[in-house]
């Protein structure tokens, strides 16, 4: 039971770091800002494409996190699961100052690129032009802010 705590514990600070990677390396490309000319519809669509994105890292790692709360708490007391999950959130700075996590890291750019690109052929296949035009522009702003170039998963 300790060793399965023990992954748990460090793949819940893994998963914490990347979600806080993410979520500052938008903040740091300033892509919630939309450009003067973007009309109000596209800025919100892209506002909630964004928000889409952090909350795909967001969810499963609260879930996670519940995780090991109640696994702790119930062969435990509630105070040692929830001492256990602010140290895995306190480790969590720790694992987010590896070169890969920082914000802007090409790790997380990259992973930033594939999420959009999976969510622009969802919209194509779903017939949104709305998000999809939206998402583009996404990622013309990103490709253009970090000098990213398409790449094919076979040149990975």
């Amino acid at each position: 039971m300790a060793v399965a705590v023990i992954l748990l514990s460090v793949l819940l600070m893994f998963f914490m770091a990347l979600t806080s990677a993410a979520q500052r390396t938008i903040r740091a490309l300033g892509l919630f800002q939309p450009p003067e000319s973007e009309v109000p519809v596209d800025a919100r669509a892209q506002t909630m494409i964004l928000l889409g994105i952090y909350l795909r890292r967001l969810n499963p790692t609260f879930l996670l996190a519940m995780g090991v709360y109640l696994i702790i708490s119930r062969a435990s007391t509630w105070y040692s699961g929830l001492a256990v999950v602010i140290l895995c959130w306190i480790g969590s700075l720790l694992i987010g100052t590896t070169p890969f996590l920082r914000p802007g890291s090409f790790q997380v750019v990259a992973l930033l690129v594939a999420d959009l690109e999976r969510r622009r052929a969802w919209y194509r296949n779903a017939g949104n032009p709305a998000r999809l035009h939206a998402v583009e522009d996404l990622l013309v702003r990103l490709r253009s802010i970090t000098g990213m170039q398409p790449t094919s998963r076979l040149q990975r």
